[in-house]
């Protein structure tokens, strides 16, 4: 063997002597781990909405929590994600995580993310929030995922590392809008539904934010032409506001995904992860500024709010119900009235409440150089909404309690 040959193979050596030296001090905590958790109603995976492959969803704030314990002083961790489907159509998604309490942002997805501002040995945890994906194939098909999705498949840790066993919290709210609520023209952890989540957990819950910009009663999500998100709740053919012909299939109420995945359980009812007695204590829905926009048949839009407060209480049984007016006070009137026609048919039905911020955030947003932004509002906007929002849910669900 000449020298050449014999440098190649020894080249080789060290190579595959180092890799396996280098596989030998990490280990990979997989996501059916229970040092996982997800936020509720908003995730799918290898198998229905569970499995050992993967979790992923297309929902920006979204989220997921992992804790791990390591002896090492000097620990590393590495967030392993699924970006084969990404395309330079839309680009990767971004994310914002933290690090026992430090925050990183606008961190675009990467088949490994290398994180940040892990120090000492000791228990670590580990929280990732999808701040912002393009809004186009989000939603997928039957027998399809969308592409436009964070997949995830795992943490690397140090091979001493091991997991620490976490659970969700019993109680969750799931929190509906359009691009308002997704957060757009906001940063990181800004949207005032990440800042109402954020509050209810202090309380003891989880929250799901299931958003959708272009969106609304009847009007389709993400980005034209496609818009290939369905419509919250279609009905077509009221004369009366009230009454006319559902479309489920064009509905998304009951749907995390177009891939056959349902947000119901076995019973028909609203489910955090699939499992019976898993629904919602808490239901926020901000819809009516896009069927404002796009201009949507104001009687299928009035009897679409109708039909949907009776299929969500029929789904939630014991939920809060909260009809959050549009910031820019679109479709006020016909809110109200859905909320009144629904109590005149369930006389027992005390859980349905509508907050109206009022004419004044409507005014300021349209202003020019406000401080809020505009239609999408800034940081400052969202803060200030959150503020007014936060204490009106907090003292509706004090008041459930003591019933």
């Amino acid at each position: 063997m000449n020298r050449l040959a014999i440098a190649f193979l020894a080249a080789q050596l060290a190579t595959t002597a180092t890799f396996a030296a280098d596989t030998a001090t990490t280990t990979t905590i997989p996501v059916d781990s229970s040092a996982f958790v997800f936020s509720p109603g908003n995730w799918t995976g290898d198998d229905g909405r569970s499995g050992k492959l993967f979790r992923q969803t297309w929902n920006p704030n979204a989220y997921f929590r992992v804790s791990w314990e390591t002896k090492n002083s000097k620990p590393s961790a590495k967030l392993l994600l699924d970006t084969s489907s990404f395309t330079a159509k839309f680009g990767p998604p971004h994310l914002a995580y933290s690090v026992d309490g430090v925050w990183t942002g606008k961190v675009p997805c990467a088949k490994e993310i290398v994180l940040e501002n892990l120090a000492g040995a000791g228990k670590h945890t580990l929280t990732v929030v999808l701040y912002t994906s393009t809004q186009v194939e989000r939603w997928g098909s039957p027998g399809k995922s969308g592409l436009n999705v964070l997949r995830v498949t795992g943490l690397q840790t140090d091979a001493d590392a091991t997991p620490v066993p976490d659970a969700p919290a019993p109680k969750w709210a799931l929190i509906v809008g359009d691009s308002i609520t997704e957060g757009c023209g906001a940063g990181p952890l800004a949207p005032y539904s990440h800042l109402l989540g954020e509050a209810l957990r202090t309380q003891g819950y989880e929250y799901g934010v299931s958003a959708c910009g272009w969106s609304g009663w009847l009007n389709r999500g993400d980005n034209p032409p496609d818009k290939d998100v369905p419509a919250y709740y279609v009905v077509s053919k009221s004369t009366d506001g009230v009454n006319g012909e559902h479309d489920d299939q064009a509905s998304r109420w009951n749907k995390i995904d177009g891939n056959n995945h349902s947000l119901l359980d076995s019973k028909g009812h609203l489910s955090a992860y699939g499992q019976e007695n898993q629904e919602p204590a808490l239901i926020v829905i901000n819809y009516g500024t896009n069927d404002a926009l796009w201009r949507s048949n104001p009687l299928d839009t009035s009897a679409s709010m109708v039909q949907a407060l009776a299929a969500l209480r029929k789904s939630a049984p014991e939920a809060r119900i909260v009809m959050l007016v549009p910031f820019g006070q679109y479709f006020v009137k016909e809110i109200k009235a859905a909320v009144a026609t629904h109590q005149q048919n369930h006389p027992g039905d005390t859980k349905v409440s509508v907050i109206d911020l009022g004419r004044g955030v409507a005014k300021t947003l349209a202003a020019p150089k406000n401080l809020l932004g505009g239609l999408h509002p800034n940081d400052l906007g969202h803060a200030n909404f959150a503020a007014q929002i936060i204490p009106q849910v907090m003292s509706l669900l004090a008041a459930d309690a003591k019933r």
